[in-house]
């Protein structure tokens, strides 16, 4: 600590901050009109000080996006000027490449002042339904320009010193799909951020302005002392890793093929760095990331390795990051980027995880499976409806398997701590569909002595007659979550499927956009399993069993994948039992070939 605060204040006040966020999310929350805000939790709020440099996120937050934040602040003082901001301002913006995510994460800020001093900034984050553009949802996975993705908000004026531009609002909602939800989920920022202001009036009162400023300088000091005393404790030297996404949307199919992500991690006393230089160059296809994305995804990965450090701008201090632009990663406006977060920003972040698998295997963890985002939108015939609708959706899926755990989580979002799975009886309720189907698939997993987490389905009908069109983007469709240390990679699968189990049924994709749909015919999509950990005929075989039992492992997966002989004792009641002998003969040639 330094010598204007002691530690217990300073836990005091740390502690108090993020309260103040969560505080803000729960206003979020509660005043977003749209399930993805308000079920699906599909936001975030932070602090950050006049500079940009993160202060303090919440316990639920959605790191994707507050990893942008700093990115953001500046874009806002550098277009706007901290001369033109005022009490009660609040600033609107979407720009991926001024600091946002992708184009449907609308970004409000607002400026903080102690009496007539800048001291912070308070921000908070939605991703709209829509953002315009050619497909509802705004997901166009072939675009090859940014021009045909959405609108693209720079950072503007929304209220001015408290007074809302109606002129300004207006815009952006006749620019958008379903305007009478998002204006909600607008409204819902614009709360979240005064609700922050309030936060922030009152720890700035009890606490007096000098202890709260010197908290704020503390805790980028302490996050970074933090980091880097883990970084010394590592074995020095250079890791390498790459991961692939299958291909560029945006050429034609006999051109694809697979994109490397390639990181050079080099850890020198207490300092890391993440060298990206050799990735592949920026693509036609909406798949690239810009470098604040890319920086959002190195200190979620950091993050996740180092558990124990909160969350604010000593991360980016204590890191170096390194890559030209015009990458996949660093992609040059006006690049496409809608589908940046589901394909690049999940590469970046399984390279991060698959070097710390070489120097500090037990904090890191193969393959996630990867997040999928899934739009329908269309006309709602229902009575009393009418007018366009949007249902939007990340499928969850499976953590990769690690180090010194049985497994690994399953049916969670990916990358997205704090976002929950949207209830399938709301969807019923706010969209003309049906479900008949939601659960884990089977041998989905990556096998190992750990096995990945469990990938699932969702399956549903068009209701009423509605008609309307499909966009999903996603990856890992032709190349798996991989395991690591003899660990299997999760499983492959058709990505979503239209006419599902019919003779015309239709192999959409992970990689589609504006695919029309029509009632009365089954849509099924999937999330995958994630890599498995060290050879799977190591994983004891009641393990293998209780997941047999359980569902997630089929009979003939068990064999096939874990040399594990499961006999039927009694199907009716679904009882199994262990053919011993033909296990340990099964096992013993394969302990003979590794």
């Amino acid at each position: 600590m330094s010598a204007d605060i002691d530690p217990v204040t300073f836990e005091i006040l740390r502690n108090a901050l993020v309260a103040a966020v969560d505080e803000m999310g729960v206003m979020l929350e509660k005043v977003a009109f749209s399930l993805v805000v308000s079920e699906g939790r599909d936001f975030s709020t932070s602090i950050s000080d006049k500079a940009g440099d993160l202060i303090a996120d919440g316990t639920e937050d959605l790191p994707t996006h507050v990893g942008t934040l700093p990115f953001a602040i500046r874009a806002i003082l550098d277009q706007i000027g901290e001369a033109n901001l005022k009490r009660g301002d609040l600033i609107i913006m979407n720009d991926p490449y001024l600091g946002g995510t992708h184009c449907q994460d609308f970004r409000m800020v607002m400026p903080f002042y102690w009496e007539s001093e800048l001291i912070a900034m308070v921000h908070s984050s939605v991703h709209l339904s829509d953002a315009g553009g050619r497909v509802p949802g705004s997901f166009q996975i072939d675009a090859r320009s940014a021009y045909e993705e959405a609108l693209y908000v720079p950072p503007i004026h929304l209220v001015r010193e408290g007074v809302l531009d109606n002129e300004v609002l207006a815009l952006i909602l006749r620019n958008i799909r379903v305007p009478d939800v998002s204006v909600g989920d607008i409204t819902a920022m614009v709360e979240a951020c005064r609700t922050g202001e309030a936060r922030m009036v009152s720890l700035f009162a009890k606490y007096g302005r000098d202890l709260m400023v010197a908290e704020m300088e503390e805790l980028k000091n302490h996050s970074r002392s933090l980091l880097e005393k883990h970084f010394s404790k590592l074995k020095e030297g250079t890791y390498h890793f790459t991961d692939f996404i299958d291909y560029d949307p945006g050429v034609e199919a006999d051109e694809r093929e697979r994109l490397p992500v390639v990181l050079e991690m080099t850890v020198e006393k207490d300092r890391v760095i993440y060298d990206f230089s050799r990735s592949a160059g920026q693509t036609l296809g909406a798949v690239n990331i810009p470098r604040a994305l890319l920086w959002s995804a190195v200190v979620v990965a950091t993050k996740a390795i180092f558990p124990d450090v909160p969350v604010n701008q000593g991360i980016y201090n204590a890191v170096e990051v390194v890559a030209p632009d015009g990458l996949i990663v660093t992609a040059a406006f006006p690049a496409a980027t809608s589908a940046g977060v589901s394909n690049c920003y999940e590469k970046v972040t399984g390279c991060i995880l698959g070097c710390f698998l070489q120097v500090l295997p037990e904090r890191s963890m193969a393959a996630n499976a990867n997040i999928s985002n899934f739009v329908l939108g269309g006309v709602d015939p229902r009575p009393g409806r009418g007018g366009e609708f949007l249902m939007y959706d990340w499928t969850a899926g499976g953590y990769g398997a690690r180090p010194g755990k049985k497994d690994n989580h399953s049916a969670m979002s990916l990358l997205c701590s704090g976002t929950r799975n949207q209830p399938i009886e709301m969807m019923e309720r706010a969209y003309p569909v049906i479900f008949d189907g939601y659960g884990f698939i089977p041998d989905s997993p990556g096998p190992g002595r750990h096995r990945g987490g469990m990938g699932i389905y969702r399956s549903f009908e068009l209701t009423h007659g509605a008609y309307g069109v499909i966009s999903v983007v996603g990856d890992r469709e032709e190349i798996p979550a991989w395991g690591f240390d003899g660990g299997q990679p999760g499983n492959l699968g058709d990505g979503l499927l239209y006419k599902a189990g019919t003779d015309d049924e239709v192999v959409v994709g992970v990689k589609r956009s504006g695919f029309p749909v029509a009632a009365g015919w089954k849509i099924r999509y999937w999330e995958g399993g994630g890599g498995g950990y060290q050879e799977p005929w190591r994983r004891p075989v009641e393990w293998v069993l209780e997941d047999v039992q359980n569902g997630y492992v089929t009979v003939e997966g068990a064999k096939r994948d874990y040399s594990t002989v499961i006999e039927t004792t009694d199907e009716r009641i679904m009882e199994y039992s262990i053919n011993q002998e033909a296990t340990e003969d099964l096992r013993s040639k394969q302990r003979a070939g590794s």
